[in-house]
């Protein structure tokens, strides 16, 4: 047998040396816009909106296509309860963005204090809203009227709550010293969502309260 004629093999190329990066200089510990969990709440809060603007243009949809509203036999809502309700429910907003303002500056006592302020006042509106709506006389199933009230009223109930269980871990966390000046991204979040649960029920409160009245 002749010998296979061998193949020159060309070198490798050499494996270039990385250079070194310097990461000394990157933070270890980021706050608001710079984390991505501060962006994910943006975005989660987007499509929430989303939603609320969807069962508020259902409600206007079915108010303006129905010939009474509410609908014979359902009176007007009253306004006392829900007024009162409503400025709990900003009270604990205010409560909220104050302990927020104390972990920024080294705070933790006010943090805890505004946490627990929250929470109560929170506890409180949900406790009204059950004593205003158990007494109504419509349910769900009733007509698209009682559908379409309490799908909203429920929904934003839920996200009360939802809320409510996130202080309370916050302020776990905070009796235990998680969260200083520089380590508050959690707090930040849990204050973002918050404030939206506040902000989103003033325009409900508006559809579902005085809307039937115009």
């Amino acid at each position: 047998m002749t010998a296979r004629p061998s193949i020159p093999v060309p070198h490798a190329p050499e494996r270039l040396e990385r250079a070194a990066v310097d990461v000394s200089s990157l933070p270890v510990l980021v706050t608001g816009p710079r984390a991505p969990l501060w962006w994910g709440m943006v975005l989660l809060l987007a499509i929430e909106s989303t939603v609320f603007a969807s069962f508020a243009t259902t409600y206007l949809y079915l108010r303006f296509l129905a010939p009474q509203w509410p609908p014979m036999g359902i009176d007007a809502p009253g306004l006392l309860l829900p007024s009162i309700n409503t400025g709990v429910l900003i009270a604990s907003g205010a409560a909220m963005a104050w302990g927020d303002a104390g972990v920024k500056k080294g705070n933790t006592r006010q943090l805890l204090i505004g946490l627990a302020a929250a929470v109560g006042l929170g506890l409180v509106f949900l406790v009204l809203k059950v004593i205003e709506y158990r007494d109504v006389s419509y349910r769900w199933d009733t007509n698209a009227y009682g559908s379409i009230v309490w799908t909203i009223v429920v929904f934003h109930s839920t996200h009360v709550a939802s809320v409510l269980l996130k202080g309370t871990a916050v302020a776990a966390l905070a009796l235990k010293g998680h969260f200083t000046a520089e380590r508050r991204l959690g707090v930040q979040i849990n204050g973002l969502y918050w404030q939206f649960v506040v902000a989103v029920w003033v325009p409900l409160y508006v559809l579902l309260y005085w809307v039937p009245r115009l």
